[in-house]
């Protein structure tokens, strides 16, 4: 899970013990794991000089607090359940306490659904939906989302929106996007819990066949997501199928190159740029439509296709029947 660390605000008491008065902290980092066990630095302005103080997190005390200098302490932080608390001391007789919270996040895992559609029309009078299950093993009840957000490196409790599986039970998980070329959905369980969940995605096609059985899409958990160069191998090029291929990542671009699947040889390359906001994760698909469709790729028999990034990268191609609208799935292996 990526963290962001950031000051932390505080009110800075220098009159009677309990009364706090304008001033600033700052902790570094601004977390821990509910274990405990993270050092924290905690830092004063030139209002203030630590002495002896007692810290706490969330009224739980620390188990080892060691002065550094007047400025600087550094904290132990102690185990505490999941969610936000604030940071206080008590030193000398003065209370300093912060207003901004400090985040007791468990580790989570990064699970990605490549395609979660909600009910959507496309090509040739088509209508696509995702099926998208989890079976929980486990004895605990375990969430899919996070419990805990963090946005420009201010924590917040988001627990009620999270959604969680019931031990020992199945739950089905909507679908979010209404978009074809942003099909991505990440989910976010603790890492601790995250192979006791276990997933099942299909793709439907709901207009000619509303009842079959659709076609299973791959589940990608953080140690799938790992390579920045990926292959798909012996992809037929045959008109009767029209292609898309999806390819997820952070970067702000990725390269597709198209080769003979014999003797290597470039027939068809891309730079494609991936656009996204600044402000939150980048993860994110760049989607290529119709790449086996050009003359050049189209003259040979089959293919492989190659996509590079300069962040961990993967990669999924469609290829739907013209007639029959069933798919095909071609991923790196």
């Amino acid at each position: 899970m990526r963290l962001i660390s950031c000051a932390l605000l505080a009110l800075i008491a220098t009159v009677a013990a309990g009364q706090p008065s304008n001033g600033n902290l700052s902790c570094s980092p601004n977390y821990s794991v509910p274990a405990g066990g993270v050092e924290v630095t905690i830092r004063t302005n030139n209002f203030y000089r630590f002495r002896s103080p007692q810290v706490f997190f969330g009224g739980v005390p620390s188990p080892r607090v060691t002065v550094v200098d007047p400025d600087n302490v550094k904290a132990v932080a102690p185990p505490h359940a999941t969610g936000v608390v604030d940071v206080t001391m008590i030193d000398g007789g003065v209370f300093l306490s912060t207003y901004l919270p400090f985040a007791y996040a468990p580790v989570l895992e990064e699970i990605l659904i490549p395609i979660a559609y909600k009910p959507i029309d496309a090509n040739y009078g088509t209508r696509w939906m995702s099926e998208i299950s989890v079976y929980n093993d486990s004895d605990d009840t375990v969430p899919v989302d996070a419990e805990l957000c963090n946005f420009i490196g201010l924590w917040s409790d988001c627990s009620q929106g999270a959604r969680r599986v019931p031990p020992h039970a199945s739950m089905r998980i909507e679908p979010w996007s209404d978009f074809p070329d942003y099909p991505l959905m990440t989910l976010r369980p603790p890492a601790d819990h995250a192979d006791r969940l276990h997933f099942t995605v299909r793709l439907r096609e709901m207009s000619r066949d509303p009842d079959g059985p659709g076609t299973e899409i791959p589940v990608l958990r953080s140690r799938d997501f790992q390579q920045k160069k990926v292959w798909l191998s012996s992809i037929p090029t045959s008109s009767r199928f029209r292609s898309t291929l999806r390819v997820y990542t952070r970067w702000y671009s990725v390269t597709v190159r198209v080769k003979d699947n014999a003797s290597g040889e470039v027939l068809k390359e891309w730079l494609i740029p991936h656009y996204f906001p600044t402000d939150v994760d980048t993860l994110g698909t760049v989607t290529l439509a119709g790449l086996l469709e050009a003359p050049e790729v189209r003259s040979h028999e089959r293919v492989r296709i190659e996509v590079e990034s300069a962040s961990p990268v993967w990669a999924l191609l469609t290829l739907t029947d013209n007639e029959s609208q069933r798919v095909q799935i071609f991923t790196p292996q």
